[in-house]
């Protein structure tokens, strides 16, 4: 936003330099007219002079002097007074440009920041509001690892001075004071660890600091290759601005992990960390429509625990939500990344597994067995073993021809294994 109204124009600031300069030159003029009077005609000048007999030549030349001369002063004075002014004035209109301009160039960036959908795009807009506004420093983003311990390289441009892609967070002075940082090659004492050598001459870290959390460090240099002649330690307002920048960058990526936590609690389940029902059941139609489109196989399993119930009411509560959590790692250690498990409710799990036959079906069912067999969770002292599985198999086209009568025929399959003695799986049409 520019305040074009409260910004004077050069031609009304001009406005008083010029009066100044024509009240000179009027009072240089008279005196000049003055002066060519008196050259043209002295005797008839100094005649007159005498014939006023109150007044002697030299009172009359001293007061005409004085007068004039201070007229001159006046205006010398009020011309240099505003002049100064003038300037003053000029100054504060080009730092309210700049200051206008920063502010135009920021709003965009913050709106970019607010529109990107991920941490990348977030990183894509941050470096390009550097390399317009800094174009001659490189630098780097560091994002802090899921321990909190660590800090990550996640951007780069240009060529900063940096060891190593992560480092320990007390290597840096910035994250251990949760200030800005600024380190120089003239005074390398507190230089942060994390700077490679021979350190810049100019190196500025700034903790990346939201809702009273540090998510990372913003790192700034003049290069490895920067000449020393054309260096300038950055001024407060260009600190400001990145000081600004930082925490709109902050603040982008802390709504975005918000916004991919609240997605995240809205399609998984808390204890497991697999798919909802709700998520399944939305996947499991668009996967058969893909799969009708494509008249490509798929397939359901339906997976219950057995006694599971009597494995909780034995080893309590605790012991039980620890089975659930290991058999749900075997799932996503066994299952290939676009197969879709899901808690489908209590000890029971659905499993989508799109293009597969029923013969890859079959090994994956008994691939799964074979592991949950080979669970054991230590508890108070006591090691748990002996999870069993029972799974009931149907596959599209063979045995359904919707999403929910293949889902009914898996789970008939899984009805028929249990009344079959459990710790096995049952194929639909077998039954």
């Amino acid at each position: 936003m520019t305040w074009k109204g409260s910004e004077p124009g050069l031609d009304e600031l001009g406005a008083p330099e010029a009066r100044a300069r024509r009240d000179l030159m009027v009072i240089g003029t008279i005196i000049l007219l003055g002066c060519v009077v008196v050259l043209l005609d002295p005797d008839r000048v100094f005649e007159w002079i005498a014939s006023h007999e109150e007044a002697s030549i030299e009172e009359f030349l001293t007061a005409a002097v004085i007068i004039g001369t201070g007229f001159a002063l006046f205006s010398w004075r009020r011309w240099t007074d505003l002049s100064r002014q003038i300037a003053e004035y000029k100054r504060l209109q080009t730092e309210l440009s700049a200051i206008n301009q920063d502010a135009a160039i920021m709003g965009e960036t913050d709106d970019l920041l607010q529109s990107s959908l991920s941490t990348a795009e977030v990183y894509k807009v941050v470096i390009r509001h550097f390399e317009i506004q800094f174009p001659s420093m490189s630098g780097a983003i560091f994002a802090f690892s899921q321990s909190q311990d660590t800090a990550e390289l996640a951007a780069r441009w240009g060529s900063p001075s940096v060891i190593q892609d992560q480092f320990h967070i007390k290597d840096c002075w910035a994250l251990r004071r949760s200030r800005m940082n600024i380190s120089l090659a003239s005074d390398p004492r507190l230089a942060c660890p994390h700077i490679g050598t021979p350190i810049p001459l100019y190196a500025i870290c700034v903790p990346l600091l939201a809702q009273g959390e540090t998510l990372g460090m913003l790192y700034l240099d003049t290069g490895e290759e920067s000449i020393p002649s054309k260096v300038r330690p950055l001024t407060e307002p260009q600190q400001r601005r990145i000081k600004t920048l930082a925490e709109h960058l902050a603040l982008a990526v802390a709504n975005l992990n918000l916004r991919e936590t609240l997605r995240t609690q809205s399609i998984r389940d808390p204890l497991t960390g697999l798919f909802n029902r709700r998520y399944m059941e939305d996947s499991l139609e668009r996967e058969f429509r893909r799969a009708v489109r494509k008249g490509s196989p798929l397939t359901v399993l339906m997976v219950d625990l057995d006694h599971f119930k009597k494995f909780n009411d034995t080893y309590g509560h605790e012991a039980g939500d620890a089975v659930l959590r290991e058999v749900a790692k075997v799932f996503q250690a066994q299952l290939r990344a676009e197969d879709i498990a899901s808690r489908y409710g209590g000890e029971e799990f659905t499993l989508i597994l799109p293009d597969t036959e029923l013969d890859a079906a079959i090994q994956c069912a008994e691939r799964l067995k074979t592991a949950s067999r080979a669970i054991q969770i230590p508890h108070y002292g006591q090691t748990l073993d002996g999870i069993r599985l029972s799974i009931g198999v149907a596959c599209y086209p063979l045995h359904a021809s919707t999403a929910e009568s293949l889902v009914r025929s898996a789970d008939a399959a899984l009805y028929r294994a249990k009344e079959l003695g459990r710790d096995r799986f049952v194929v639909a049409g077998t039954m």
